[in-house]
């Protein structure tokens, strides 16, 4: 198993750019083209939420033409900027695992070695997640059917306070009715979020919890002050990689740089001529 996630794509209508100046559906486009040259190809790519920022059909019209240029199959999850609704209508040709109740998105991938949940954290109206107890219900009983076999759940927001001043007032509420799972699962091993804009890791129980980077724009971390900054510092994506039984999680950098060069031993240590 090989998996790209990618986050918070916030995608505007057609020419227009998000709070006036960041051209993100160019920006997205170009992460697109760098994950389908990618010479190590995922078997998928995830988004996992706020693939718009202000819910409209019109956003929905231009994520559905950028994102469908992926040359990978789709899981993707909504977010707190989406609208249950109309992501539903526009994304479930991309990704048909979605289904069609717009109030229950969620579903399993059995793919792979390691068994992977989506799941809906988002709350219509609010920026804050809120995990219904249907979802909670399905993801008692997918982890219950599965006792055995390694689980990573992806989802928008995350779980438990990270120390983030501005995004833990807005993480999932009841995100500690999903640790009681953790606690009686020990096959959940992974939950992978986006909405922090930054990568962000900690260790519950046997879990590794994370927030991962947004394609475009980016929110420091700040553990004192709560006023809501965002920057444009590199963006980049994670990669998920199954190595026999172990779980490989690492930041793939989707800022344009020099390189890659292939080690040369002559050039490492030259002898100085004298």
């Amino acid at each position: 198993m090989f998996l790209a996630q990618i986050s918070d794509t916030h995608f505007r209508s057609q020419n227009e750019k998000l709070y006036g100046f960041i051209d993100i559906n160019a920006g997205n486009a170009d992460v697109v083209s760098q994950l389908n040259a990618l010479r190590e190809r995922p078997d998928a790519v995830v988004v996992s939420g706020d693939i718009v920022n202000c819910g409209r059909p019109e956003e929905y019209r231009v994520a559905r033409q950028i994102l469908g240029a992926l040359d990978y199959p789709l899981f993707v999850i909504p977010g707190n900027h989406d609208d249950k609704a109309h992501f539903l209508e526009y994304l479930h040709p991309l990704c048909p695992h979605l289904g069609s109740d717009p109030q229950n998105i969620r579903y399993a991938i059995d793919d792979f070695a390691t068994r992977l949940l989506f799941i809906d954290s988002s709350l219509a109206g609010e920026s804050k997640g809120w995990l219904t107890n249907d979802t909670l219900h399905w993801l008692e009983a997918q982890l219950s059917a599965s006792k055995d076999k390694p689980t990573a759940v992806f989802m928008h927001h995350p779980p438990l306070p990270l120390g983030n001043a501005q995004m833990d007032r807005i993480a999932c509420e009841n995100g500690h009715l999903l640790l009681k799972l953790v606690e009686r699962f020990p096959s959940l091993t992974r939950i992978f979020c986006g909405h922090n804009h930054s990568l962000t890791m900690t260790q519950y129980r046997q879990a590794t919890i994370a927030t991962i980077p947004a394609t475009v724009h980016q929110v420091p971390y700040c553990h004192e002050d709560t006023r809501p900054y965002y920057d444009m510092s590199p963006p980049s994506c994670l990669m998920h990689r199954q190595i026999g039984d172990q779980w490989v999680s690492y930041l793939h950098s989707l800022s344009h740089y020099a390189g890659p060069w292939l080690y040369d031993e002559n050039i490492s240590c030259p002898v100085d001529e004298r």
